[in-house]
């Protein structure tokens, strides 16, 4: 036992005494700075740069035995300007002592200190390290004979920092700190690091964190990484406008260098309260990448998102609106190009099917084939109330940033409901370039007919304008202003048109600037809840007739014909052509409607046919009984001038019941107790 003990003291002496003279003749019998030339000729061979070595080359033998470099600096590509492509403060390449003596440099640590790489991609696409891709590696036989250097570690950087710009992007890496532990062939190894970066022109900033095991194969060709995680935190936007970015992602991977692809498979990408999830395959790993993969997202509330986001969240008509979205989706990217397939998204209530697919990175083009079930926009509209600055003016509708991009697509929805209308079978075809927009053509069907129209949003000059020219053809009018207005005061079959042009500045210019035409027909139609009849009677009990008519039993008044067109201009619409036809009376109408104060002032002379069989009042055939309508288009205000129709007689005998009749004759036709308007001498008008 003492023997052994003497034995080990003596071996623990022997290595002590070979450490010390490490120590002390290593750096005395070998200078390193004899190296310096040999070391740039290897790194011009290997990558056809420049290596500078500032500082001296020294031997550090505590706590292991290795070199120790200071300002070091690699030149850059020509043609990408005279600062140094890379940077490096202070490097620390460890060596394992033993097989030193068998004169193979077996490296262990790599520490690296102060690195700042600045990476340039000119306006042609070319960037000041495609050439380090191999172009300048030498022969497998030549690297074999001149390099004892065995497999690194593990690679340590501190402070390091990336500057990437180009003509499309901007990138600004800061306090990089690394750990991959690479280890040798066929043996795992983990990596780790943090660091800050910006994307400049997206104006994202944030701090980044990664972490990975990775299983190397011995040949180095194939490698296999778990639990990858990865996680950003920052934001995006500066000030009151900047919006938090959140997000994590987890996953796993195959990379096989000598098929020239890759899998991530078992990926989760969490940003708030979104989870997406699926797999992801990477071909051309060497070349241009081709990524193909399915994605799933789990279903989340947009508005608790919002909230996450510290955005406003809006009070909507429906309380359960923007609550559940959620979505899948086949994808594949490659160089200028991005394609959506199959893809399936719900909003609530709504179902989405279609794909998209975008072409080109320098002049992109859009396309799209889009098919929605069914979507009640009425849903989604925002409840104003104090709190959201009901009773303020609308906001500018900022087509200033507005942009299209190129391109166009299909979109089909089965069944819209807007504004109470509902409406089906749309079909919409799309068409843009970088400063237009247009609809066409537009088709839907609703209320028993057809829609056809053609909208054109331009942005090319100092205003955006709207060119929209729509045609309605064999409406139900009754059908659609129940949904519309509530009411069913209108029965028939009606055709509609609109041609119209305006600026779309802010909501102000584009009813200021509105002009165009319209008009409206409607055949076999009638007056709902309007009795003409039992008005007609009214007046003929004032003028002492009998009470002898059938017409308007059932509170109706049929029509076979109603016509109005009229032009639009700054935002005011005049016609001078309003004319109806009926068993009992015609009337025509003259009048302006203003677009922009929401006022009307239109006077309408309905006149009566002869052989009423009302007793004395087929004298009044052939005399109009002007209307006149004035005020605010809600609540507008109505004046009936009944005696100006009648003889001197009858005038006389009317004069005390003219204003029971005038209004009698407006609670009839607009169905409320509205009182006719009188002028000081006591007429009716």
């Amino acid at each position: 036992m003492n023997r052994l003990l003497k034995w080990l003291l003596t071996l623990v002496g022997i290595v002590a005494v070979i450490v010390v003279v490490i120590a002390v003749v290593l750096p005395r019998v070998i200078d390193p700075n004899n190296y310096k030339e040999e070391i740039r000729t290897r790194v011009f061979e290997q990558t056809g740069r420049e290596l500078t070595i500032g500082g001296d080359i020294e031997w550090s033998i505590f706590p292991s035995v290795a070199l120790e470099f200071k300002e070091l600096s690699l030149s850059n590509r020509a043609g990408f300007g005279d600062q140094p492509m890379l940077t490096i403060g202070e490097a620390r390449v460890s060596v394992e002592l033993i097989p030193l003596f068998s004169r193979q440099v077996k490296v262990g640590q790599v520490s690296l200190g102060g690195v700042s790489a600045y990476l340039r991609e000119n306006v042609n696409g070319q960037n000041n390290w495609e050439d380090l891709a191999g172009a300048h590696t030498p022969s497998a036989d030549k690297l074999a004979a001149g390099s004892g250097v065995e497999a690194v570690s593990e690679i340590l950087i501190s402070n390091g920092s990336v500057t990437l710009n180009n003509t499309s992007r901007g990138l600004d890496m800061q306090k990089f700190d690394g750990y991959p532990a690479v280890g040798e062939p066929g043996q795992p190894f983990g990596m780790s690091g943090e660091f800050s970066v910006e994307f400049l022109q997206k104006k994202v900033l944030g701090e980044v964190r990664f972490e990975a095991f990775v299983q190397p194969a011995s040949n180095m060709k194939w490698f296999g990484a778990e639990d990858i995680d990865v996680s950003f935190n920052g934001g995006q936007g500066a000030g009151e406008t900047s919006v938090p970015v959140d997000m994590t992602a987890n996953a796993n991977a195959v990379i096989d260098l000598a098929g020239d692809r890759a899998k991530l498979f078992d990926v989760v990408i969490r940003y708030f309260d979104i989870e997406i999830n699926g797999d992801v395959d990477v071909t051309s790993l060497a070349g241009d990448p081709v990524y193909a993969g399915d994605l799933k997202m789990a279903e989340f509330s947009p508005k608790e998102l919002m909230k996450s986001l510290g955005m406003d969240v809006p009070q909507t008509a429906q309380e359960n609106a923007l609550t559940k979205m959620q979505g899948d989706m086949k994808f594949t990217r490659s160089s200028g190009s991005f394609n959506i397939q199959s893809l399936r998204a719900k909003l609530d209530k709504s179902t989405f099917n279609g794909s998209f697919s975008v072409e080109g990175d320098d002049d992109p083009q859009l396309a799209f084939d889009l098919l929605i079930d069914q979507l009640n926009l009425d849903d989604y509209a925002v409840v104003a109330n104090d709190q959201t600055g009901a009773g303020t003016a609308d906001p500018a509708l900022a087509f200033a940033v507005f942009f299209i991009l190129p391109g166009g697509g299909d979109l089909r929805i089965g069944q819209l409901v807007s504004s109470g209308l509902t409406i089906t079978d749309i079909n919409v075809k799309t068409q843009a370039d970088s400063s237009a927009l247009r609809l066409f053509p537009i088709s839907a069907n609703l209320y028993g007919g057809q829609q056809q129209g053609d909208v054109r949003i331009d942005i090319s000059g100092d205003r955006p304008t709207l060119t929209s020219s729509q045609t309605l053809t064999g409406i139900q009018i009754e059908g659609l202003l129940r949904d519309l207005a509530g009411e069913e005061r209108l029965q028939g079959t009606g055709d509609f048109y609109m041609q119209i042009q305006t600026d779309l500045t802010n909501s102000n210019t584009v009813r200021q600037e509105m002009s165009g035409d319209m008009g409206l027909s409607i055949i076999d139609g009638a007056l709902v809840g309007v009795d003409v009849g039992k008005t007609l009677e009214s007046v003929a009990s004032a003028l002492g007739g009998q009470n002898q008519s059938s017409i308007g039993q059932d509170e109706k008044t049929e029509f076979t014909e109603f016509i109005v067109t009229g032009l639009i201009n700054n935002g005011i619409f005049r016609s001078d052509d309003l004319m109806m036809r009926s068993p009992v009376l015609t009337a025509t109408g003259t009048g302006t409607i203003n677009l922009v104060n929401e006022t009307i002032d239109y006077l309408l002379k309905p006149t009566l046919v002869g052989g009423t069989g009302i007793g004395k009042l087929d004298q009044l055939s052939g005399k109009p009984i002007p209307v006149r309508i004035t005020g605010n288009l809600s609540d507008p205000n109505f004046s009936v001038d009944v005696v100006a129709g009648l003889t001197d007689s009858q005038n006389e005998k009317l004069s005390e019941k003219k204003d029971e009749l005038a209004n009698k004759l407006l609670e009839k036709v607009f169905g409320n107790k509205k009182k006719a308007n009188k002028k000081d001498d006591g007429g009716m008008n």
